[in-house]
């Protein structure tokens, strides 16, 4: 019914619509066409109301469920949205739907987190309306062994949907963010549920700074990070970005049960920030790793020369600093 509404509405983009006409498209009462418009209304979008004129839309949220799913190009990613202005964790909000079965693919949005997560417990800074804060539920048929990839998969695609989009050419830095010119851009936190040989479920979320202004950033992170609009100069459509990640994130997914990530890691490697670089790595529970980054392997993981000369392969954990900038 909503659907049919804003439909007609954008049709008549900044122009009046009688209720009447509304009426008989939707086949409802005038009275339920005044619910509706505030339920519209209620979702985002700007309608102004003139007793003798009727209805006029004259703004879009970008981030609404249908303007997404109008110009997706996906077959299941992204098809079943889940939105709310603010929550405490997509990530959070997502694990409880997938417990409850919620199809694989499906996208759990906000246009903030109070308490969004980053790797090892961090906390993610998020700007109502000017960021990208989802998560979604997967499925994969892998084994457990081979999740080192997941994150790699989901940091290379974001990485090439933001070029295709805006032109920017970011970096991974292992094995989960993506950053420019060293500043933090991405996280992306991955959370499984499964056993030794299966998995149940595998939450992947992603936070992207996208029309962020510096002084919008508190003082402590205006050094470490930066946002799309910082580098462009320019606002940015979140809603092509996502649409862009989603449909490439589909097609780099697939992939997944014939074991080819080849050139997954062949873009992380291309457009690495990690690689050559003398780094320290934190993989929790008071551990900690240091050494040269030498290599990716086929599987997303990490090839780390010690100052000993051995090499050891890191599987995850978080890269707190490049100690040759120390």
């Amino acid at each position: 019914m909503v659907e049919r509404i804003i439909k007609v509405l954008k049709e008549h983009l900044g122009n009046y619509v009688s209720g009447e006409t509304l009426a008989k498209i939707s086949g409802i009462t005038r009275a339920g066409i005044w619910k509706q418009i505030n339920q519209l209304r209620e979702m985002g979008y700007e309608i102004s109301s003139s007793p003798r004129k009727g209805y006029c839309l004259t703004k879009t949220p970008e981030l609404n469920p249908f303007e997404i799913l109008e110009g997706l190009k996906t077959k299941r990613f992204g098809r079943e949205i889940h939105f709310q202005p603010e929550t405490d964790s997509t990530n959070r909000w997502a694990k409880r739907l997938a417990v409850e079965g919620a199809v694989e693919g499906g996208l759990c949005l906000a246009e903030s987190q109070t308490q969004g997560r980053g790797r090892l417990g961090r906390s993610w800074f998020s700007t109502p309306g000017k960021g990208l804060c989802f998560s979604l539920v997967l499925r994969p048929k892998i084994n457990p062994s081979e999740l080192a990839g997941m994150t790699i998969l989901t940091a290379v695609s974001m990485a090439q949907a933001i070029y295709n989009v805006t032109k920017i050419q970011v970096q991974v830095k292992w094995p989960n963010d993506l950053v420019f010119d060293g500043r933090k851009l991405a996280g992306i936190l991955a959370e499984v549920n499964g056993e030794a040989d299966m998995i149940n479920y595998l939450i992947i979320g992603l936070g992207l700074n996208v029309n962020q202004r510096a002084e919008e950033f508190p003082d402590e992170l205006k050094p470490l990070v930066a946002s799309l609009q910082m580098i462009k100069g320019s606002d940015l459509s979140r809603r092509m970005i996502l649409q862009e990640f989603l449909r490439i994130f589909e097609i780099n997914y697939d992939r997944l049960p014939n074991g080819s990530l080849l050139e997954i890691v062949a873009y992380a490697k291309k457009n690495s920030a990690t690689l050559g670089k003398t780094v320290r790595i934190n993989q929790g529970y008071h551990r900690t790793l240091s050494g040269e980054a030498v290599d990716l392997d086929d599987d997303g993981s990490l090839w780390l020369k010690e100052p000993s000369g051995s090499m050891i392969r890191v599987y995850a954990g978080e890269i707190i600093q490049n100690t040759e900038e120390e």
